[in-house]
């Protein structure tokens, strides 16, 4: 099958076209035909090997966590999905930059009927559930603060709070702000005194989390990490899906790039420019 793969930590320029062996399905493991690939910044640092203490890398390694697809073949013990489900998975070691992945099928869950392959891999496996879980009990009557607003996990937990009615403080690169904006009724924080939070986000992967923050920039001990090391993408979700399904919470795609360009996908990340998602497609 066709793949990106890493034989070493590096750059993006370690990330090669390669020929490797369709995955065969265990007996609860599902075989799923990847359509689209969610790019996060948790990719970026596990090739470069910054999250070795919560991805297991094994070379060659496939990186990508979070794939929307449908359902090629099914182990003996699966219950729950058919062959032919247009699905979306999460995956605790990457192989998401391939034509094909096997995973648990407890990581597997039927895609909302109202989004495109591309909208469920941005919006649900790593970035959209690490918000959610982030913001767990979250309000009209609560305020959050959100660092780097216009970054995949942050334009969604900006969402996130605003639909459930809270006050949504938020920064973001000058260049991005028009794209915030468009997420909803935010307030800027433009210097001075930071307004008392319920919760405090920081998505802007510009150092290390200050303490009383909740981590989603991507590092090995952040949300997307944690979301990736226990992820049932059934758990406590029916929330996030239904705000997904009522377009109240939307992926914003900033790039959908052929599974070739993921080194593009990468440095993009890393250099900041992007607001929103990149997703490629296989």
């Amino acid at each position: 099958m066709k793949a990106i793969a890493i034989d070493r930590f590096g750059g993006s320029d370690e990330l090669i076209k390669r020929g490797l062996p369709k995955p065969e399905p265990l007996d609860d493991e599902v075989l799923i035909q990847v359509v689209s690939a969610g790019v996060s910044r948790l990719d970026v640092n596990a090739r470069r090997g910054d999250a070795r203490e919560s991805v297991a890398v094994a070379f060659p390694w496939i990186p990508g966590f979070e794939v929307a697809g449908v359902v090629e073949q099914l182990g003996p013990g699966c219950r729950h999905v058919r062959a032919g489900d247009r699905v979306y998975a999460l995956l605790p070691d990457g192989g998401g930059y391939a034509q094909f992945v096997g995973v648990k099928e407890s990581r597997v869950a039927r895609m909302p009927s109202a989004l495109l392959f591309e909208e469920a891999a941005a919006a649900l496996p790593v970035d959209g559930f690490a918000a959610w879980r982030a913001l767990h009990g979250v309000d009209g009557s609560s305020s959050v603060v959100v660092r780097g607003a216009s970054s995949g996990a942050g334009h969604l937990a900006v969402q996130i709070a605003l639909a459930a009615g809270a006050r949504v403080f938020v920064d973001a690169p000058v260049e991005h702000r028009e794209f915030v904006e468009k997420l909803g009724r935010i307030e800027w924080l433009d210097g001075g005194v930071e307004p008392a939070a319920d919760y405090r986000i920081d998505a802007s992967a510009a150092g290390k989390c200050p303490d009383g923050w909740i981590d989603l920039s991507g590092g090995g001990r952040s949300r997307q990490a944690a979301c990736v090391r226990s992820g049932d993408p059934h758990e406590n979700a029916a929330g996030l899906v239904a705000m997904i399904e009522q377009r109240r919470v939307r992926p914003r795609l900033f790039k959908i790039l052929n599974i070739g360009a993921a080194a593009e996908s990468h440095a993009c990340i890393e250099s900041g420019t992007n607001c929103g998602k990149l997703v490629l497609t296989v």
